[in-house]
């Protein structure tokens, strides 16, 4: 009888040439002129195949903010997506290449005719991640328009959009090349099909002015926290890119987004949950955690009690930063009151799962977890060292430090227990981290069988184990 084989992670580096940490840039070891340096782009990319990973990501943005850099660096600018997906596919063979684009502020046309064009440039590796931007932002000013859509608008809106990108990409047929020079005939114009969309949003013609993709249906990458964006996913998503909030939240959040597929004819296997982290990894756990605790230090602003207490979700207003964190707060107990707390306002489904409490209560237990994890459950984290923490707040990303053993384990741990399917790297400043994440932890996930030693396909699709050649039949789902 044959084994089944062993289920593999999936890996993706997300590029974000200052770092994912909001103070580690201040590392005298950092590189923080990644963002318009080919050289550090050429490394990074590289470094990314050279770890075998399934896909390098290209984030992207729209507004225009100066001094956003409050938050990060790498919220200010953002290389253009198509550009630097070119250049990175020309410097690599094997690794996907994934191109992110605002759907409100996009033509699908354009859009399909780009993606066609890298995938074909690549032999077969692009990816696109499709957002829909948020409210609030001042994008919408840089496109002739007055505000951002609301939430149901431009999911509306993305739909329309994405089916017609994926009618463009196979709006040829695959055997278009006729070639006879005997007779003059190039191609045959017949294989060339118009797709006739009329919508509510876009009337297109096509078709395409490029030939049909390596691909077929190039691989579609989406993250969002509304019903909207889940049913989205559900859809159209080869891979959705979730927040991490511990072990039981993500194992419900996980089992929810799965159990989705189905109403679209798609099974558990056609969709992979990859969650965000930024890693710390070290040649040994402590030098882990003390390069870890020197970043967090680089937070200089004063404690503010108000500020961790409203984190928290519990009033510490009469509590010194210098106070431990555990001869304080007890969280298990903590999480019990919680619970109950959601119980009784609804925030449990009716089999018991608490993926959602957060949203009842406000509460951020699951932050305070991962904070202690992140400084090693240390008995000695005061409250500054959360007030950093937080201050440092990685939104819906875990940082994990440790050892490229104890990486391993972190992730092995959550994978085999089907909380995430693989994870996508942010290194939190440029570019020690990546490195020491490609030498210290793939090592350990390959000598423990759920990830790749070699490359085995060679495109997109064939890395992420979907059917290759994809065509019309299966773009648009039911």
């Amino acid at each position: 009888m044959t084994t089944p084989a062993r289920r593999q992670l999936k890996i993706g580096y997300s590029i974000w040439p200052t770092g994912h940490h909001r103070t580690a840039w201040r590392l005298p070891e950092a590189i923080n002129t990644g963002t318009v340096d080919p050289a550090f782009l050429a490394d990074s990319i590289k470094t990314a195949e050279r770890g075998l990973f399934d896909y390098f990501f290209i984030g992207n943005s729209v507004k225009s903010d100066p001094r956003s850099a409050r938050a990060s660096g790498n919220e200010v600018f953002k290389i253009e997506g198509y550009t630097l997906a070119g250049y990175a596919a020309a410097l690599t063979e094997k690794i996907g290449v994934v191109v992110t684009i605002n759907a409100t502020y996009s033509d699908p046309y354009n859009t399909a005719r780009a993606i066609a064009s890298l995938d074909h440039l690549s032999h077969g590796r692009a990816g696109l991640n499709v957002v829909t931007g948020v409210s609030g932002s001042d994008a919408s000013a840089n496109f002739s328009s007055a505000a951002h859509p609301e939430t149901h608008d431009k999911y509306e809106w993305a739909e329309e959009f994405t089916e017609v990108v994926y009618k463009l990409l196979n709006s040829w047929e695959p055997d278009w090349l006729v070639d006879d020079r005997k007779n003059g005939v190039f191609l045959n114009p017949d294989k060339g099909l118009p797709i006739d969309h009329e919508g509510r949003f876009f009337s297109v013609r096509g078709p395409l002015n490029v030939p049909r993709p390596p691909q077929g249906r190039i691989p579609l990458i989406h993250a969002g926290t509304s019903e909207q964006s889940f049913e989205y996913g559900a859809k159209w998503a080869d891979i959705r890119f979730s927040p991490y909030r511990g072990k039981d939240w993500n194992r419900a959040y996980y089992d929810n987004i799965k159990g989705r597929l189905d109403k679209y004819g798609r099974s558990t296997d056609d969709q992979f949950i990859l969650p965000g982290f930024t890693f710390f990894v070290g040649d040994t756990t402590a030098e882990a955690r003390a390069k870890y605790r020197e970043v967090q230090r680089f937070n200089t602003s004063e404690y503010i009690p108000k500020v961790v207490s409203d984190f928290i979700g519990v009033d510490l207003s009469s509590i010194r930063a210098t106070e431990k964190v555990l001869d304080v707060l007890d969280p298990a107990t903590l999480r019990t009151e919680t619970e109950r707390a959601a119980e009784r306002a609804g925030g449990l489904d009716s089999t018991g799962n608490t993926w959602t409490i957060d949203r009842y209560t406000g509460n951020k237990l699951w932050a305070l977890d991962l904070a202690l994890d992140a400084y090693g459950g240390d008995e000695t984290v005061t409250f500054r060292d959360l007030y950093n923490y937080i201050a440092n707040f990685p939104g819906n990303q875990a940082p994990v430090v440790g050892s490229g053993r104890d990486v391993a384990d972190w992730i092995e741990e959550r994978f085999e227990n089907r909380e995430i399917d693989g994870v996508k790297v942010f290194p939190p400043y440029s570019k020690y981290p990546l490195e020491a994440f490609v030498d210290l932890v793939v090592p350990e996930l390959q000598r423990r069988g759920i990830f790749r030693t070699e490359y085995t396909t060679s495109t997109f699709r064939g890395h992420l184990g979907l059917p290759e050649d994809a065509h019309i039949d299966s773009v648009v789902p039911a």
